[in-house]
């Protein structure tokens, strides 16, 4: 989906399953020339009246409604998994949604509408050079080789790639997973089967909050109290 800026969308059948890990995720990353990523931006984007209605009717959120799974090991894996309960815009496509109407957006929409009618679980792969200046070769390299793992983690708890269940014994996932890929090359450098096991482990504790089980997506952790008592 919105492989070479939208220039291509076929849409799959909706009485076919997708197969296994060997999926690209349903949203490929674009980057944005120009386009302020941080967390300020993003809490301080607004959409257009068009855009919050066609959020609100298809119940699609923003980025920043994901949230940071614990646990997580950052200075042996530098990434992050963020979860949220639904399905969530890319942040990549924040340009299209703003409050000036991009001439793209009719299409951005219907592609949103379609990729919710057939896909649960909305997974994206992004990689960023801030850190360690990786050039586009390294930064989509450890794309790839995140996203291998990220599908092969759900296969193994008994989901596609679209978080569906292969046997159809289990609640499909619903919701987003976005993986952040902090430092490509340290990515690089870490053996797969590691890789594969760190993954497997945080989308196991993922699963409770997106299949329905589990009460929310997890908390932002709280401050320690400074006060005396």
């Amino acid at each position: 989906m919105f492989r070479g800026t939208l220039r291509r969308f076929k849409p799959l059948p909706a009485n076919k399953s997708p197969p296994i890990f060997q999926n690209y995720p349903i949203i490929s990353t674009q980057t944005t020339p120009g386009a302020d990523l941080s967390p300020q931006a993003l809490q301080a984007f607004e959409p257009s009246e068009r855009v919050a209605k066609f959020a609100a009717e298809h119940k699609i959120s923003f980025p920043f409604a994901l949230r940071l799974m614990p646990g997580q090991k950052v200075k042996d894996f530098p990434l992050r998994v963020s979860i949220a309960p639904r399905n969530v815009f890319s942040m990549y496509h924040l340009k299209y949604l703003g409050p000036f109407e991009h001439p793209l957006i009719s299409k951005v929409l219907y592609t949103y509408e379609q990729e919710k009618k057939t896909k649960p679980l909305w997974c994206y792969v992004q990689g960023f050079s801030t850190a360690d200046n990786s050039n586009a070769v390294v930064r989509q390299t450890s794309e790839r080789v995140v996203r291998a793992a990220l599908f092969r983690a759900l296969n193994a708890a008994g989901y596609d790639s679209f978080g569906k269940s292969l046997d159809g014994s289990k609640k499909d996932l619903r919701g987003s997973i976005r993986v952040a890929v902090a430092e490509p090359k340290a990515i690089m450098k870490i053996e797969f089967d590691k890789l594969l096991g760190y993954l497997t482990k945080l989308v196991a504790n993922a699963i409770p909050r997106l299949d329905g089980s589990s009460p929310g997506p997890p908390q932002r952790p709280r401050k320690p109290s400074t006060s005396r008592g």
